[in-house]
């Protein structure tokens, strides 16, 4: 495993110095642990399953068997395009290739927002972790906005090192909380829970209960950044390998994962007791559960580890963040200074220093407007950020289903497997929106606001995008299409303008 996150690497070509990522860094596990950690496991489960359980009950382990099963048909068209996806732009990619530069600029432009507000959001609830921790610990008291700046960078000085050293953090912070939760879940299980191990979460009664469809949609938020399998291309070992095969793992893994742990939850304080538990300990839930089956050692050990599977997230996220502006840059569609790497990491530190600075000032402006760093910051922006992903995800199948129109008679995997996870992704969409505030518990008018900017950001880009393809088309030549393997590319394959001027 060790020697997959971190195989050896091709050095950085000589005509490609300063703006090159390290080839051949990255195996499939080595993707797979990246994007497992930027779901930040732990630390989702222990926001989202209490909230989760209060509005499906017992069912809420079925959830996350049902959008793993969404994202599988999602990925199995993804995956399917991936071959003919030479660029290292994940979802504006795969849009552009689909259908058309216009399109794929539009989306580059809301996924770059939504990686950067979701890890402005992330910093905020990090912030209350450390503080916590810290005071906890030595009895010192941190202020929000310092620690959060302070992580943030960190973060950046952890990527600078080269993606190589952020995989193997990642891996040993991953396997750290994976470890706690599987003795957690022994504990329970070997106990038999508080009254008797039940399957009744899988059963129809509980999977169709009145809330579940809220609950499916809140699953799809632990599922956030399955795109950057993509983002790693010119990183990744034969990607047109490695790349489905970590996607699939990453879904598989983490859709288990979420299910067995929250079925644990339910099992530990009982299938008839856990509504009232959830009511009674709300977000603490998980503290109680582990001091209840190891001890208050497994409790403060939890609580340590939600800060650094926290901080495992941040840095996969600020990872995925830097190669889209660095995959922009080298497309022109962000300045061309953006895309400088290290001679000798390969890592986008210009990139990266752009993101953090980003993050930094609007932490600042958020403690000088007086805002709660996990109620206003943390909700509010992550929440944003899931409904940016998942209308990406939408765009992307629509894209892989038109790709394949053109090119294939093959159905099952690349058009009818798309199609579906079009409709149900739809779906999921509609629900998050018509219940934004089981994300971001606000009020009508707060919540009303940050769903007039999501729809501003997607309507702007999309008008930036189209008026720039009418009047400067040039300047979207090689936006999704550059090769990943030819960073200094000036000009547009010739099979691929073809295909663009068909459209």
């Amino acid at each position: 495993m060790t020697a997959d996150l971190a195989p050896p690497s091709s050095p950085v070509s000589p005509l490609t110095a300063g703006v090159a990522l390290r080839s051949n860094a990255l195996g499939a596990a080595g993707i797979a642990f990246l994007v497992i950690s930027a779901a930040g496991p732990l630390g989702y489960l222990g926001g989202f399953t209490p909230l989760m359980i209060g509005v499906g009950g017992a069912g809420a382990p079925a959830a996350f068997v049902g959008s793993g099963l969404v994202l599988l048909l999602f990925l199995a068209g993804f995956t399917a395009m991936t071959p003919a996806v030479r660029s290292q732009g994940a979802f504006y990619a795969y849009i552009s290739t689909g259908l058309g530069r216009a399109a794929g600029a539009a989306s580059a432009v809301v996924a770059l927002v939504a990686y950067n507000i979701a890890l402005i959001g992330a910093l905020g609830l990090i912030s209350v972790y450390v503080a916590q921790d810290v005071q906890m610990l030595t009895g010192m008291d941190v202020p929000w906005p310092v620690a959060a700046v302070a992580v943030g960078l960190l973060i950046f000085l952890l990527a600078a090192a080269g993606i190589g050293v952020g995989a193997k953090v990642l891996a040993v912070l991953l396997t750290a909380e994976l470890a706690l939760v599987a003795l957690l879940a022994g504990a329970v299980i070997v106990r038999g829970g508080a009254e008797g191990l039940s399957l009744a979460s899988f059963a129809p009664s509980a999977v169709f209960a009145p809330g579940m469809g809220a609950v499916l949609a809140l699953a799809f938020v632990g599922f956030l950044g399955i795109e950057a399998i993509a983002l790693y291309r010119a990183e990744a070992r034969d990607p047109d390998r490695t790349i489905p095969r970590a996607g699939v793992a990453t879904v598989v893994i983490i859709a288990v994962f979420y299910a067995l742990v929250t079925w644990v939850v339910i099992q530990g304080f009982g299938t008839e007791g856990i509504a009232a538990a959830v009511s009674e300990h709300g977000a603490d839930l998980f503290f109680v559960l582990a001091d209840v089956y190891l001890g208050p050692w497994a409790s403060t050990l939890m609580q340590i580890l939600i800060l650094t599977s926290l901080l495992a997230a941040q840095l996969a996220f600020h990872n995925g963040a830097n190669r889209y502006a660095h995959s922009l840059s080298l497309d022109r569609v962000l300045h061309r200074s953006i895309a400088a790497t290290s001679s000798r990491t390969g890592a986008p530190w210009m990139a990266g220093l752009l993101q953090t600075a980003v993050s930094v000032i609007a932490i600042v402006v958020a403690a000088l407007l007086g805002l709660d760093p996990y109620l206003d910051v943390a909700l509010w922006l992550t929440s944003m950020a899931a409904v940016f992903m998942i209308v990406l995800q939408v765009v992307t199948s629509i894209a892989v289903v038109v790709h394949f129109r053109r090119t294939t008679s093959a159905r099952m995997r690349r058009i009818v497997a798309p199609t579906l996870a079009a409709v149900l992704l739809v779906a999921v969409l509609a629900v998050l929106v018509t219940q934004f505030d089981l994300l971001t518990g606000a009020g009508p008018g707060v919540n009303a606001v940050l769903l007039a900017i999501l729809g501003g950001v997607i309507g702007l880009s999309a008008a930036w995008a189209a008026l720039t393809w009418i009047r400067r088309p040039a300047k979207l030549a090689l936006v999704g299409v550059r090769p990943a393997d030819d960073p200094l590319a000036a000009t547009v394959p010739t099979s691929t303008s073809k295909e663009e001027n068909h459209r």
